[in-house]
């Protein structure tokens, strides 16, 4: 959670370096891709600051990301993504509001982080979702697991470096 405008200025450093971010992001007009991305994590932790701090300012920043979000299906809530979240491609990205993201995650389009009976997954550091991929339940993801494409994971998986495929997701091996 984002409490302080260090905390705030230090994650949109971070994503700024993951986005590549470029002198026309400011523009009024999104031209590319990673411009889109840029400013619906942007929206997204400045939403998050200003809710977490009780700021009237959440309202504005909310309607900006919903407006994002809406346009290009993604569907991520306030304080579930830490630091480092990237989308590599514009797309339907889903995340329970209920489920915990860890640092420098990367997923495709087509994710689905869900909960199965209000209980959510929590994913570690470091962890790579591939495309259309599905992650439900009361489950663990250790740090550093990859996650092939359109797997479906619904079963704990704490072996740091695994890498699961398949459906249901199963490890096929641990990288080293």
């Amino acid at each position: 959670m984002i409490q302080t405008k260090e905390q705030l200025r230090h994650v949109l450093e971070i994503e700024e370096k993951i986005y590549g971010k470029k002198w026309y992001y400011n523009l009024p007009v999104m031209l590319t891709e990673y411009q889109i991305l840029y400013k619906h994590m942007k929206y997204l932790r400045k939403a998050e600051y200003a809710a977490n701090n009780g700021k009237l300012s959440r309202y504005w920043y909310l309607v900006k990301l919903l407006r994002i979000q809406t346009r290009y299906g993604i569907s991520i809530p306030l304080n579930v993504v830490e630091e480092g979240f990237e989308m590599v491609h514009l797309g339907s990205v889903i995340i329970n509001a209920k489920a915990k993201v860890g640092r420098y995650c990367r997923v495709h389009p087509g994710v689905v982080i869900g909960a199965n009976h209000d209980k959510a997954p929590v994913i570690g550091e470091h962890v790579y979702i591939g495309p259309g991929a599905k992650v439900f339940g009361d489950i663990r993801v250790a740090d550093e697991v990859q996650i092939g494409a359109n797997a479906v994971l619904n079963k704990s998986c704490e072996e740091k470096g695994a890498v699961l495929v398949g459906v249901p997701a199963g490890r096929i091996k641990s990288r080293d």
